[in-house]
């Protein structure tokens, strides 16, 4: 019972943060290539304006997803620009650097 409680409790006051508060977690760059990069986007999909390159291993902070041009989107932040990265070059890995 207790348990159903602090869920519930929980599930509520996570739906009072504002938009901007909402932080998924920390999240490194999987390139499957040590030297590859992975592209941060100002939108979600392969025709928007290209930002920066993340190098392999680097953690970002996952702000939100969301599809587009059939792929799953992640919306990041790292070192103080936010844009969009492909999901699936994103992986939980505790060995990442900043």
């Amino acid at each position: 019972m207790f348990k159903i409680l602090l869920a519930g409790a929980l599930i509520l006051s996570s739906a009072a943060l504002p938009a901007s508060a909402e932080y998924r977690g920390s999240l490194s760059v999987c390139t499957h290539d040590s030297d590859g990069s992975l592209t941060l986007r100002s939108g979600p999909g392969k025709s928007y304006e290209e930002m920066r390159q993340i190098k392999s291993g680097k953690t970002v902070q996952e702000l939100d997803t969301t599809s587009g041009d059939g792929f799953q989107w992640s919306k990041v932040s790292y070192r103080g620009n936010t844009g969009w990265v492909r999901s699936d070059y994103l992986c939980n890995n505790s060995r990442a650097e900043n």
